[in-house]
């Protein structure tokens, strides 16, 4: 896989994902009971796929642990991103989840022992700065934006933290043997937080019919697929790059939504302008990245 290829599959994994805070709008279980349906799908879908497939698992017991570790990060992921929808709206959570990239900033240079990339941190303040133009008159219209503003950073640092651990793991294992173990941790976690510290609805072994379509969208075509695939690309891409693709996941899921749920989600000049924005600073970081590579190799 070239840079090129990975940057078009990254790309299709964000469009992918702004699919999923609309299902996380339109299914009508609460955050934690939605996150551990999305799992149970999700993960029945790789097992078959394996199973199918014939795809080996490559573990040993230090990637174990640490893709358990990993896996726990990826669930209360969910559990913030999903809760901060239903305490708030999507345009809050989706704000608060912009700030990934300035997480991720200052993240993986502790991970990956380097230095700070000050451009990474000037352009993740940016990013921030731009998603807020996007959506804050959508204040006005949450009944409890302070809390959708914590879940929704909370979802941002956590997704900083375990797409950094992955670019790490993609070196000692493979894209699949990281998505299904995190995901399976991932679902004894959400689990054993269901049953144990939240109230189990009535009719959560019982969804409706509609919620059956959409809960199967949900975990494979959008989840399934694109967390594969996002492990995958971090074979050619810095989970810096990666988390600062991933914001066009608010612009997308605007999109979406204007498109679903028609009038109440117009779109005004200031979100095409902004939009516009936020794809030049990811070109631009591009650039950077290139130029810094071809310095490297040439000097």
């Amino acid at each position: 896989m070239t840079r090129n290829q990975a940057f078009a599959l990254l790309h299709l994994c964000v469009i992918l994902w702004g699919f999923t805070a609309i299902f996380g709008k339109l299914i009508s279980y609460d955050s934690v009971s939605l996150v551990w349906w999305r799992l149970v799908v999700v993960n029945i879908s790789l097992l078959i796929f394996m199973f199918l497939a014939r795809k080996k698992l490559i573990l040993n017991k230090s990637v174990f642990l640490q893709l358990a570790g990993v896996g726990a990060i990826v669930g209360i992921h969910w559990l913030c991103f999903f809760g901060g929808i239903k305490v708030a709206n999507i345009s809050i959570t989706m704000i608060s989840f912009s700030s990934g990239t300035f997480f991720t900033a200052l993240i993986e240079p502790i991970v990956y022992k380097r230095k700070l990339n000050w451009n990474e941190i000037i352009i993740g303040v940016l990013i921030m700065l731009i998603i807020s133009i996007i959506g804050i008159s959508e204040f006005e219209n949450s009944e409890n934006p302070i809390a959708g503003i914590l879940l929704g950073t909370m979802a941002a640092f956590t997704s900083a933290l375990f797409s950094t651990f992955n670019g790490k793991l993609i070196l000692k294992s493979n894209a699949f043997t990281i998505s299904l173990m995190e995901l399976i941790f991932a679902f004894v976690l959400v689990s054993i937080g269901l049953f144990v510290f939240f109230p189990v609805p009535e009719n959560l072994l019982t969804p409706s019919s509609i919620d059956i379509w959409y809960l199967l969208l949900l975990g494979v075509a959008c989840t399934a697929f694109p967390f594969i695939a996002s492990v995958e690309v971090m074979k050619k891409l810095s989970p810096f790059s990666v988390n600062l693709a991933v914001n066009l996941e608010v612009v997308y899921a605007i999109i979406l939504g204007y498109f679903i749920f028609g009038e109440n989600e117009q779109m005004t000049p200031t979100f095409y302008i902004c939009s516009a924005m936020i794809f030049l600073l990811i070109i631009f970081n591009e650039i950077l990245k290139r130029k810094r590579k071809k310095k490297l190799i040439t000097g």
